[in-house]
């Protein structure tokens, strides 16, 4: 029998982190906006059906009226997607334009004045099936378990899916609040959501999530989920698992979190969250207090500390994924190696540790050189580790993870970029950086 469950999501979105450029003309769209989300869905589990209307208020922060929002609707990209009714702002219909394959340009119908504020209702629906390929941690569905990752229609700059990388650019969330209704009974444990306020005792049909500071919100629904719960450093840590028992995959993300938390400063949020998803392959997927694992890597130690570090290179310092995605792939690949104490993986790249993502032809949803020598990993992944020992070796242990540690505390929830982050290593070292920087990247 189909299972349905009602959701319902708030959201806040800060700027607060952030400090806009001057403003020398009049722009019709900005990010800089702060941003409040309330979801109410309805699921059917069996056939992956999520009926949605999300009710988002936006505050402009910018120093320039606006006229626009552009919205990141990836589900989209892969088949999901269908608007169920008129999208208004302050209930009013306004026009609105997909200026990409994901992206959403939405009116605003006046020119939105700095401090003003603006609703926007946005009514679809996602009839999730199988991603395939390499995505299929992220929105999918697969044996019965559905994953909802990068689901959610969020402001982000103009982007476009692409088989390479992660494929949008949001801001942290000051609070995310999901209230989820089931309109049959679940066990306690089928939804795995980082926050979790309450469930129900045994089984039943009310969930609440909430988390703060947080720049994307993902969650996973198995019935057949088993919980394994630890305690690290005094963060709560749940484990959700059908293949395996899940202690091994609690201990190895015990040891990341306990090390991690000595090498780049304390986790932050109050609990983390891993659940695995349905399918056997493809990338584990990282996400704000939230790690989706497939069932091929669940117990894999490499995947385990490198999404971990993802923690703390992504979720707390934000970067370009598409324009920058070293910043925070090899950061992760360095600190899993790092971690496990084996050495860095040979490359043979001839390109630029700091190549965008498009420097791989890719399909919107799949595709890229992945494994070649002047593919992605042995590119972004391999040559950036390579990098990061040799600026780690010039500057020594002590300065390097000192440096790191001083650059997310200041930007934590925010976004970094490789110039502020390289110039920062810089000035935290006597030794000249500058001839490796030279020598592996393009753009420094």
């Amino acid at each position: 029998m189909a299972a349905l469950l009602t959701i319902v999501l708030g959201i806040t979105i800060s700027a607060d982190a952030y400090v806009p450029p001057p403003v020398t003309h009049v722009a019709a769209t900005t990010t800089w906006v702060t941003q409040s989300y309330g979801i109410e869905a309805t699921l059917e589990v069996a056939s992956g059906r999520l009926d949605v209307v999300e009710t988002l208020r936006v505050t402009n922060r910018a120093g320039l009226p606006i006229s626009y929002l552009n919205i990141s609707v990836l589900p989209r990209a892969f088949g999901f997607y269908e608007p169920t009714g008129r999208l208004t702002v302050d209930g009013e219909r306004v026009a609105t334009r997909w200026t990409t394959g994901t992206n959403l340009r939405v009116s605003l119908g006046r020119r939105l004045a700095p401090g003003e504020q603006a609703t926007i209702r946005m009514p679809f629906r996602l009839t999730v099936g199988s991603a395939g390929g390499a995505f299929t941690a992220r929105l999918s569905r697969d044996r019965g378990v559905i994953s909802f990752g990068q689901w959610l229609p969020m402001v982000s700059p103009v982007l476009d899916s692409y088989g390479v990388g992660d494929p949008r650019v949001t801001t942290s969330a000051e609070r995310i609040t999901m209230d989820l209704t089931t309109t049959t009974r679940l066990p306690r444990d089928a939804v795995a959501c980082a926050g979790l306020a309450r469930a129900p005792a045994g089984s039943g049909t009310r969930w609440r999530c909430e988390i703060e500071n947080a720049r994307d919100f993902s969650f996973v629904v198995n019935p057949r989920f088993r919980l394994t719960r630890r305690t690290v450093d005094g963060i709560p840590m749940r484990v959700y698992t059908e293949t395996v028992s899940g202690e091994r995959t609690a201990d190895l993300a015990e040891t990341a979190l306990r090390r991690l938390n000595r090498l780049y400063g304390r986790y932050p949020w109050p609990d983390l969250v891993l659940a695995e998803v349905g399918a056997d392959d493809g990338f584990s997927m990282e996400y704000p207090a939230a790690i989706h694992l497939t069932r091929t890597k669940v117990v894999d130690p490499y995947v385990l500390y490198h999404e971990v570090t993802h923690q703390w290179f992504y979720a707390q310092l934000g970067n370009h994924q598409q324009h920058e995605p070293w910043l925070d792939e090899a950061f992760a690949d360095f600190t899993a190696r790092w971690l496990m104490g084996s050495p860095e993986r040979s490359q043979c790249s001839d390109r630029p540790v700091d190549s965008p993502v498009f420097a791989w032809p890719a399909g919107r949803t799949a595709g890229g050189d992945w494994l070649s020598c002047d593919g992605y990993f042995h590119t972004v992944f391999y040559k950036g580790t390579e990098f990061l020992n040799a600026v780690r070796s010039a500057m020594g242990d002590r300065a390097f993870f000192a440096a790191l540690r001083e650059h997310i505390a200041d930007n934590r929830y925010g976004m970094t970029t490789a110039r502020r982050l390289l110039d920062h290593l810089q000035s935290r070292t006597d030794a000249d950086l500058r001839p490796i920087y030279a020598r592996y990247l393009e753009a420094y």
